[in-house]
């Protein structure tokens, strides 16, 4: 790139499409970390003495959030961050993740916490999609429904006081998407609770890096050389969610700033239906006793549905 930065006039790396920001490396850095923390405080995510847990999947947009929580609260010691990997089952690809999770997590002086769906369902992920007899349920929907189960459990147990989550523009922009072709709406305030309105035995969930896209998570992944797994999950071509990641990055290329303005349009939804929708009205499961908004939780239909036969073995 033989552009000047535009903050300091040095060499560029980045192109920022949907800023017109040109970046040099220093600066990149700079405004990546300036980005994330007028997030957490717009936001009001972060509190002084916060024990953060942290998720960490090996890959590069958990990378990035635990690196640049890092280095914004380290200007906190009375604040700890507490890397904490949910690790699913699947065979060839979380155990390199994992390796990848271990030393990003040791190279900035932490201590990871690993929890897997074999300890805390009995089952690993690889079984459960064997087991399933209904193949139109995508090995991501019973996925997506443990890991929250899971990553509650381990932020229960270690006294957290909020789970920071790596979702990225991108991300958000594709689930308000789904949400909104599913006529699941009220989806959008559920899963974006604002911190000063929990729910009495779920952690509150933080999306500090929110506001960053995939190609600001790529590039300063790349320039700070973090480590990170970059293989994709084998049962992602399940996700409905890729039919509009391609679709959005298209209209994000040609118009940059799409993907923000879903963001934004996504908020103001959740707003509008929090102030004139009843409050979410949690209840307990009948079966293990865990929050849920009807009699019976999702993890537990989801479970019930898979034959009751012997677990598969190795």
């Amino acid at each position: 790139m033989s552009q000047k930065c535009s903050k300091c006039n040095s060499p560029a790396v980045y192109l920022r499409r949907y800023t017109s920001e040109a970046l040099c490396k220093s600066c990149l850095i700079k405004t990546t970390l300036s980005r994330v923390r007028r997030t957490i405080n717009r936001k009001k995510m972060l509190q002084r003495g916060d024990r953060v847990a942290v998720a960490i999947s090996g890959g590069k947009d958990s990378a990035v959030l635990l690196d640049v929580l890092h280095r914004i609260e380290s200007n906190f010691p009375d604040s700890e961050l507490i890397p904490v990997t949910i690790d699913e089952g699947i065979k060839g690809y979380r155990d390199e993740a994992l390796e990848s999770a271990k030393a990003l997590v040791h190279s900035l002086g932490l201590k990871l916490e690993v929890r897997s769906f074999e300890d805390i369902f009995g089952l690993s992920l690889d079984e459960v999609v064997q087991l399933r007899s209904d193949v139109t349920v995508g090995a991501c929907s019973y996925c997506g429904v443990l890991r929250r189960r899971a990553l509650n459990t381990a932020a229960l147990d270690i006294g957290a006081d909020v789970i920071a989550t790596g979702h990225n523009l991108d991300d958000e922009a594709q689930t308000i998407m789904m949400n909104m072709m599913r006529g699941d709406s009220q989806r959008i305030v559920r899963t974006n609770r604002p911190r000063d309105k929990p729910i009495e035995g779920l952690v509150s969930r933080i999306k500090p890096i929110l506001e960053l896209s995939e190609r600001d998570v790529v590039a300063y992944s790349h320039h700070l050389e973090l480590p990170y797994h970059d293989v994709p999950c084998p049962y992602y071509r399940e996700a409905m969610r890729n039919d509009l990641r391609d679709f959005l990055n298209e209209m994000e290329h040609k118009r940059p700033g799409t993907l923000l303005a879903i963001l934004r349009s996504g908020e103001a939804i959740a707003a509008s239906l929090e102030a004139n929708t009843h409050a979410f009205q949690s209840e307990r499961c009948e079966k293990c006793g865990e929050v849920t908004s009807g009699q019976i939780c999702k993890v537990c239909r989801l479970m019930d549905e898979l034959p009751k036969r012997e677990r598969i073995a190795d």
